[in-house]
């Protein structure tokens, strides 16, 4: 198990414009922020992410992705800017023992930028550090540029049944 030092380190990504990116996990004190986030996003970015359109998180949200027991929720800053949050990522677990859910919001002006990409690849390795040995994610049909970071994951083919993919990814 590693240390508790390690969830608590700041894991830097570059982004191909050579912005520094810092993620970390989430504090109750991360709700502003985390609102003002989602009120950034369009509205289409919010309904790929939630399969609706909602514009910030509800309480009883809130709650559950800011629970430890419930999985790990991530915040990414620029490392200039360290109070204004610019995506979410979420590894939630399931009740299938060692599958992960994963979901991310970027905002839109961060978008294609590299960062979901990266904040994949961290997440499978927070996945892996919290027992996981494999990540699902629904997705909508429509999403390719989230089929195209799962793909970065090494995701199977995903095969259009429905408007939303269930993706499931071998760590």
């Amino acid at each position: 198990m590693p240390d508790a030092g390690a969830r608590d380190a700041a894991y830097p990504i570059m982004l191909t414009d050579g912005t520094t990116t810092r993620t970390r996990e989430v504090t109750p004190a991360d709700l502003g922020p985390i609102q003002a986030l989602h009120r950034r996003c369009s509205p289409g970015s919010r309904g790929l992410r939630y399969h609706a359109g909602k514009p910030e998180l509800s309480p009883a949200g809130w709650r559950v992705l800011s629970d430890p027991q419930r999985g790990t929720t991530l915040v990414t800053t620029t490392a200039q800017c360290t109070d204004h949050i610019i995506a979410m990522t979420n590894v939630m677990r399931t009740e299938q023992q060692g599958v992960g859910e994963l979901a991310v919001l970027v905002e839109d002006a961060w978008q294609f930028k590299g960062l979901g990409t990266a904040l994949a690849a961290h997440a499978a390795d927070v996945a892996r550090r919290d027992g996981h040995h494999t990540l699902t994610a629904a997705v909508a049909a429509g999403n390719a540029p989230m089929l195209h970071v799962l793909e970065s994951l090494d995701a199977p083919p995903a095969r259009a049944a429905g408007p939303v993919l269930d993706i499931r990814i071998p760590l």
